[in-house]
């Protein structure tokens, strides 16, 4: 059973020799390939090929494609600082006022700058692996977290309350249809699943949430629904609240972060969707490497593993994270034993 076949397996439920293990590694895959973030970010070879590197050296089952959380603003016209070995960032917002967001219009991702780097980068993991592993590319945001970046999450949350509600609903389907479009773009490459974050959806109440994230999450899924491709979402922090929201949409996983405890959010997504996470990063960051074994052995004895289950931190790996103890999660899934 390859890790392809065991991944895809798994999400779905089925049988499996162990429980597949892969992370979000970005940073500390160009650390351990030595390779500068400034080369990663811009050109797509060498994102492809260090992130290949990385799985190579450390064994896991996927391989997560992705170069930043600020793809769509550099698509829509947003400018981007890269440094030489560091973390990209914007020194402002795309959209002064919400209504600005009408002059914007839906990217070719093709031709789209950050866009296109991330879907040639993924085709290239796609042909290099050749169905070894499970590919699984980040798309981003979804489109409230678009609309956030777009605003700015503080402006944005302001505009709820303060801009005209239809206004607000068309900006989010504009938000929507950005995401879809490049996610059948990069379902076209042929990678086995596609991710995006909805990180600033964790900090609304739940009717902020159900009026102005969940309607259009769920717009987006069930537009790329209906292919091989599996769907996921991950949102960071807290999510318990808004579980019982998620369990109804059209997604084959979703992503949770440490905040929340497995066993529970097992119970509240129901067994439908396969969960990916949940060892806290700090706690990956900053532990010993037989710390990391024994809370990845205690997390897989919590779940039950015919609801689908694939070992990893709860969200993206801190650069300075010791390879050893990466390493440790995958010994971890190879010496637990299943119960059948």
């Amino acid at each position: 059973m390859n890790s392809l076949t065991r991944t895809r397996r798994s999400v779905r439920g089925k049988t499996v020799d162990r429980i597949p293990v892969f992370p979000i590694l970005l940073a500390p895959a160009c650390r351990i390939a030595g390779v500068r973030q400034y080369d990663f970010f811009t050109n797509s070879e060498v994102l492809a090929d260090t992130l290949i590197q990385a799985r190579d050296i450390l064994g896991f089952d996927g391989i997560y494609v992705s170069r930043d959380n600020w793809v769509y603003h550099e698509a829509l016209g947003g400018k981007l600082e890269f440094p030489k070995d560091d973390e990209s960032f914007s020194k402002e917002v795309l959209l002064s006022r919400m209504k600005d967001f009408r002059s914007l219009k839906v990217p070719d991702p093709w031709n789209a700058p950050g866009m296109k780097t991330v879907l040639e980068a993924a085709k290239r993991v796609v042909e290099k692996t050749d169905g070894k592993y499970y590919i699984q590319a980040n798309i981003d945001t979804g489109p409230f977290s678009l609309a956030s970046v777009l605003r700015g999450a503080e402006n944005f949350i302001f505009d709820l309350y303060d801009e005209n509600r239809k206004d607000v609903d068309d900006f989010l389907r504009f938000c929507t249809d950005v995401v879809v479009e490049y996610g059948k773009a990069m379902i076209d490459i042929g990678v086995h699943a596609i991710q995006m974050g909805d990180a600033t959806a964790s900090l609304l109440g739940d009717d902020l949430f159900q009026n102005f994230a969940l309607p259009y999450l769920n717009d987006a899924l069930e537009r790329l629904s209906g292919t091989e491709c599996d769907l996921w979402v991950h949102i960071c922090g807290n999510t318990k609240h808004l579980l019982p929201y998620l369990k109804q949409l059209p997604m084959e996983g979703f992503e949770l972060d440490a905040m929340v405890d497995m066993k529970t959010a097992r119970e509240l997504l129901g067994g439908r969707i396969a969960i990916k996470g949940n060892i806290d990063t700090s706690f990956l960051l900053q532990a010993g490497e037989q710390e990391v074994y024994d809370a990845s052995i205690n997390l897989l004895r919590r779940v039950p593993h015919t609801t689908g289950l694939i070992l990893s931190p709860g969200c993206g790996v801190p650069k300075m994270t010791p390879k050893k103890n990466l390493i440790a999660m995958l010994r971890a899934s190879q010496d637990y034993k299943i119960s059948r």
